[in-house]
């Protein structure tokens, strides 16, 4: 720990804040990660029991989706839609929370994406200034001063746009999984409600 904590203090300013991103980064893309991998995992398919006209087998279908700890999304729509009688204010709702859900540190994202270039170019900058003033200095300058500023300047500038490209590409795939899960929540209830009016035809 004590060399951990050696070398970040010798790192300059902008390379910690980096850092600091890029943990953030990918601490959001991780949990994100986990999220849709475990949605995944507790899909299951459609019961045909939610389309037939028998209420008993629906509400045996609802007490089923009660007692289940962890629903997948399209579970917790259905129960919504037999619990209140495919109450659209309900379904409105329900489908916002989910979205809500689904959307957790997606801001955080953004914002990293937004900031590593940013604290990536203030790298540059300074390491930069760092060079001319090395190199406009006293007659003891050497090499190495200059060096120095020139490798920080080039160090910050990839670290920040690996760190913005990371989070703009994962950003997109996670938004794009947002607006498929919505299209298949609005496409179950609009389902839903064909086989109803069928029925009752």
């Amino acid at each position: 720990m004590e060399m951990i904590a050696k070398y970040i203090l010798n790192q300059h300013p902008t390379m910690i804040a980096l850092f600091i991103l890029s943990v953030i980064c990918w601490a959001a893309v991780l949990d994100r990660l986990l999220f849709w991998l475990f949605s995944a995992a507790r899909y299951r398919p459609i019961p045909p029991a939610i389309y037939c006209k028998d209420d008993f087998t629906k509400e045996v279908l609802v007490e089923r989706l009660r007692a289940k700890k962890r629903r997948h999304y399209l579970e917790d729509i259905i129960l919504c839609y037999m619990e209140q009688r495919g109450s659209q204010e309900y379904l409105s709702q329900m489908i916002s929370e989910k979205v809500d859900s689904m959307s957790s540190h997606i801001g955080m994202l953004d914002l990293v994406a937004k900031l590593g270039p940013l604290v990536g170019i203030l790298g540059t900058v300074m390491g930069m200034s760092m060079s001319f003033a090395g190199a406009g200095g006293a007659a003891m300058t050497t090499p190495a001063t200059i060096s120095r500023g020139i490798s920080i300047a080039l160090q910050t500038t990839i670290y920040g746009l690996i760190i913005s490209i990371t989070a703009s590409v994962t950003c997109a795939a996670f938004r794009k999984c947002i607006r498929n899960a919505v299209l298949k929540m609005e496409g179950l209830i609009c389902e839903i409600q064909c086989s109803q009016k069928t029925n009752s035809v």
